[in-house]
């Protein structure tokens, strides 16, 4: 027979409505700084101007269980394709960080493994980290799922260009929140531009 009995601390939890309505007010400001956000990306002349074929709508999300934890999520600038994905993805994850995420799969990936090819030493220069997951929807930074660009030889970026997808993303403090939306906004035009900015299509 399943225990539904609780732990005293689980029971204090329970208990205190203020904690849910305290959660749900922080939800409300991810997601009101995550339309800020995407207000400032669309007005950066590198991110604004970015001209991605099947482009889509800004899109904030939310959900409660990635890996037990709370989420918010904006995908901007993005265009999802059953052949191709070009997307930006800041992820909210409750007690955990921000991230910061360039996705490129398919025909975008194709286009652009020149331009990839030799951004490693910049990359690695500014911090970023890589996707070595054969998931492409996992935003946790564990060594199985990202590792330092900084880490990787020149032969194994390359590598990773050739597998279906590639994810170059960057983490942020939760304790940086006053920060989050210009430093996003900068890292992104900065990323972009190194794709060759409104020249991307």
């Amino acid at each position: 027979m399943e225990d539904y009995r609780l732990t005293e601390s689980e029971m204090a939890l329970a208990a205190d409505a203020e904690i849910i309505l305290t959660k749900n007010r922080v939800i409300e400001k991810v997601y009101a700084m995550f339309g800020s956000l995407q207000s400032a990306m669309e007005a950066d002349m590198t991110i604004g101007g970015l001209k991605l074929e099947g482009a889509q709508p800004p899109k904030i999300s939310r959900g409660e269980q990635y890996l037990g934890l709370p989420y918010v999520m904006l995908d901007y600038p993005r265009a999802f394709s059953r052949n191709s994905i070009f997307a930006c993805r800041t992820f909210f994850w409750w007690g955990r960080y921000f991230s910061l995420t360039l996705h490129l799969a398919g025909e975008e990936l194709e286009r652009l493994r020149g331009v990839l090819t030799g951004m490693h030493e910049r990359l690695a220069s500014a911090g970023w980290y890589v996707c070595v997951n054969d998931d492409p929807w996992q935003h946790h930074f564990g060594e199985d799922n990202y590792r330092a660009a900084s880490t990787l030889t020149q032969a194994q970026w390359e590598s990773l260009l050739h597998q279906p997808f590639v994810k170059i993303a960057k983490q942020c403090k939760l304790t940086d929140w006053e920060n989050i939306l210009p430093v996003a906004a900068v890292e992104y035009a900065s990323l972009l531009g190194c794709l060759g900015g409104s020249s991307v299509r």
